[in-house]
C-alpha cells in the first residue's frame, strides 16, 4: 500500500466520517492510500457494520481491501446519521430492532459504546453496557487513580469503575491513554495490578487495548540513563585539584556512591576512605536513618585479624583458636596498625557527633506569685518565730 506522510494528508477527510481530523487517541491512526486516493481513520474503517478483513495485514488498509472500502462507502452512503442527519453513517446499534445507525465521532459525542473485541458491536446511547453496582457506600470524591484528581464515585459514561478494586476509579479518557501506551501487554490495574479480569470489563465498557507493546518499549535506547552511573563529589570541600567530577579508578579520587540512595557521591580521599569495600552514607540518609531510629552501628566480625575489622572490634572479641597467639607487645602493635587504617580526620567525627545530639529543648516556667506567696506563709509560721526570738536571746 502506497501512504502518504502525515504531513501530506493531514488536510484530507476520512470517507466514512468526512472529517479531517488527526486525533490518534480519539479517531485511531489516520491513514491515506495514495494510489487509490483513500483516507480513514482506523477506528471509523474498524467499526463499520458491513465490512471484513478479507486480506492479509500488508494488503489494503489494516488487511481491508481497497474494493470492500468502496463497497461499504457506498452502503453507508444511503443511511443517514441519526445524531447529525448527514449521510455516511456506517456503524449501526447491535441491539435488537434498534435501527440507530451514526458516524464514528458522532457516536463518540452522543456517549455510545464501541467494543474493540470479538464481532467489534456498536450500542447506541440507549442500549449500551452499564456498570451495576450492588451498593454505593462513597459519600465523598476518590481520587482517579491515573491522573489523581477527584471525581464521583457513580459509574458513568466518562466515569468508570476497576472491577478488581473497589476503590479504583478512572476517567475513561485517562484509561484510554493509558491503553494506547501500555499494549495489551502492560495494560491493567493501577492498584492490583489484574490484568485478565480488568481488560475484560474495560473491553466490554469500549476501551480499545491495542495488541502491540508500550510505547515506552519501542522507544530507542529507553533506559540508556541507567547504565550511567552517578560520578560525582558531593561533599561539602572537596579535596581534588582536578574537580568535583574527577573519577579514577583504583585509586584515592575514585568516586564512592551513597550506599542508601546511590545518588551522592564522594572520593574516597574527601571522606576519609580507605577501600572501596567501606560503606559510606551522604548527610542527607544518614540524618534520616538516625531520626527514624534504623541507623546502626556496623557490625563486629568473627575474624579479628582480617583487614576489614577496626581496632575497637578487636578489642572485644576473642582471638580465634586457630590463629598462633602472640605476646602482649606483639598483640598491641598489631592493634594500632589496624586501627591506623580506619583514622578519620575531625570534621567527619564532628558532623557523625552532631546528628546523636538530642536538638529538642525543655522549658521550665515560674510562678512568681505562687513562690512569694508560699513564702510569706513560711514566714508567718510559729516555727519561724520561734526561731527568731531564740536568735535574740
Amino acid at each position: 500500500m502506497n501512504e502518504k506522510k502525515p504531513g501530506d494528508s493531514q488536510n484530507l477527510a476520512c470517507v466514512f466520517c468526512r472529517k479531517n481530523d488527526d486525533c490518534p487517541n480519539k479517531y485511531g491512526e489516520k491513514k491515506t492510500n495514495e494510489k487509490w486516493n483513500l483516507t480513514v481513520h482506523y477506528y471509523c474503517l474498524l467499526m463499520s457494520s458491513g465490512i471484513w478483513q478479507r486480506g492479509k495485514e500488508e494488503e489494503g488498509v489494516y488487511g481491508f481491501l481497497i474494493e470492500d472500502i468502496r463497497k461499504e462507502v457506498t452502503r453507508a452512503s444511503k443511511l443517514k446519521c441519526c445524531i447529525c442527519k448527514k449521510t455516511g453513517a456506517s456503524i449501526g446499534c447491535v441491539a435488537p430492532r434498534c435501527k440507530r445507525s451514526y458516524h464514528f465521532p458522532c457516536g463518540l459525542q452522543r456517549e455510545c459504546i464501541f467494543q474493540f473485541t470479538g464481532n467489534f458491536a456498536s450500542f447506541c446511547w440507549k442500549h449500551r453496557p452499564v456498570q451495576i453496582i450492588t451498593s454505593n457506600n462513597y459519600k465523598d470524591s476518590l481520587p482517579c487513580t491515573i491522573c489523581l484528581e477527584f471525581v464521583e464515585p457513580i459509574p458513568t459514561y466518562s466515569i468508570l469503575r476497576s472491577p478488581c478494586c473497589k476503590n479504583a476509579w478512572f476517567h475513561r479518557d485517562c484509561l484510554q491513554v493509558q491503553a494506547i501506551n501500555a499494549g495489551v501487554f502492560f495494560f491493567r490495574c493501577t492498584i492490583c495490578n489484574n490484568s485478565d479480569i480488568f481488560q475484560k470489563e474495560m473491553l466490554r465498557m469500549g476501551i480499545h487495548i491495542p495488541e502491540k507493546d508500550a510505547s515506552w518499549e519501542l522507544e530507542e535506547n529507553a533506559y540508556q540513563e541507567l547504565l550511567q552511573h552517578y560520578e560525582r563529589c558531593d561533599v561539602r570541600r572537596c579535596r581534588c585539584k582536578e574537580g568535583r567530577d574527577y573519577n579514577a579508578p583504583n585509586s584515592k579520587w575514585e568516586i564512592k556512591r551513597c550506599q542508601c540512595c546511590g545518588s551522592s557521591g564522594t572520593h574516597l580521599a574527601c571522606s576519609s576512605l580507605r577501600s572501596w569495600e567501606q560503606n559510606w552514607e551522604c548527610l542527607e540518609c544518614r540524618g534520616i536513618l538516625y531520626n527514624s531510629g534504623d541507623f546502626q552501628k556496623p557490625q563486629k566480625h568473627a575474624l579479628p585479624n582480617t583487614n576489614n575489622v577496626g581496632i575497637t572490634d578487636c578489642l572485644l572479641e576473642e582471638s580465634s583458636p586457630k590463629l598462633p597467639r602472640q605476646s602482649p607487645g606483639a598483640q598491641r602493635k598489631d592493634l594500632l596498625r589496624q586501627g591506623s587504617k580506619f583514622r578519620r580526620d575531625t570534621a567527619t567525627i564532628i558532623i557523625e557527633l552532631g546528628f546523636q545530639i538530642k536538638r529538642k529543648t525543655k522549658k521550665l516556667y515560674i510562678n512568681k506569685a505562687k513562690i512569694w506567696n508560699i513564702c510569706t506563709l513560711c514566714f508567718d509560721g510559729p516555727e519561724f518565730r520561734w526561731l527568731g526570738s531564740w536568735a535574740r536571746t
